[in-house]
């Protein structure tokens, strides 16, 4: 197809007003988002699960689905999630680790880059039968053995993973998997901070796996509702955002926070 002059030199200027701005938008300096999640209520004392039976596991079990600091109310293990479109991350990590340590899955909430390998690390002398779910269908199940070398098990699905122990129903963990690293979970003072986020208006979600009890699930482990709070954020060039939650509120979906 032959083509005049002026049709030419007009998509032309076209390509390069593209490369144009293409190139300004490379060129955006990115901003951080920094918050802090507040436990709504009265700061819960913290409470043991009895185990009277595996005696290779201690007789009592701290709980950590719910951990409270009891001056600030600031809440920990919060999974804090920027909506991007954008579905393009390079892994700062390869491998990442899931143990059993007294009896315990830890860490009890991560998030981890899409494509990541989780390694299965059996630090007690206790046997584990791990389950992991994803939208209430099984992913993986792996039986841990006292001894045993690592487990390798990649995450090749976004979304939330729920991993329980099969023989130890206190035993939980969280996983988010994420296609870019606009992700955190808050620490002990329940701050996070999220770097490197391109300029724009964003909405973030924080998701918690929750306090109130709801009702055991077939193999008679307690299970707590959910909750959630969404928020929006402006981030500027080469700027330090703030945002703060402070009413999450019941979710009934245990799926992807965003």
């Amino acid at each position: 197809m032959w083509l005049d002059g002026s049709t030419l030199r007009k998509r032309l200027k076209t390509l390069l007003l593209l490369l144009g701005l293409s190139l300004c938008h490379a060129d955006d300096i990115p901003g951080s988002i920094h918050g802090f999640v507040k436990f709504s209520g009265e700061a819960p004392p913290r409470n043991m699960f009895a185990n009277p039976s595996d005696h290779d596991c201690p007789h009592g079990i701290p709980q950590t689905h719910l951990l409270v600091k009891p001056y600030s109310l600031a809440l920990q293990n919060v999974l804090i999630v920027v909506e991007r479109e954008d579905r393009r991350v390079m892994p700062t990590r390869l491998a990442a680790t899931l143990s059993s340590e007294g009896c315990q899955l830890l860490p009890r909430v991560q998030w981890l880059p899409l494509g990541t390998s989780l390694l299965l690390v059996n630090k007690d002398g206790a046997q584990h039968h791990i389950h992991a779910w994803k939208d209430g269908s099984t992913v993986f199940e792996a039986d841990l053995m006292p001894n045993s070398p690592p487990l390798r098990r990649p995450l090749v699905i976004p979304g939330l993973y729920k991993i329980n122990c099969d023989r130890h129903l206190w035993e939980r963990a969280w996983i988010f998997v994420s296609p870019h690293d606009s992700v955190a979970v808050t620490d002990a003072e329940g701050e996070f901070t999220i770097k490197h986020v391109p300029p724009g208006q964003y909405r973030i979600h924080a998701w918690h796996e929750g306090w109130v009890e709801k009702a055991d699930d077939r193999d008679g482990r307690l299970e707590f509702q959910a909750m959630k709070e969404t928020l929006k954020v402006k981030v500027k060039e080469d700027e330090k955002s703030e945002v703060n939650f402070e009413d999450l509120t019941p979710t009934f979906v245990v799926s992807s926070p965003n």
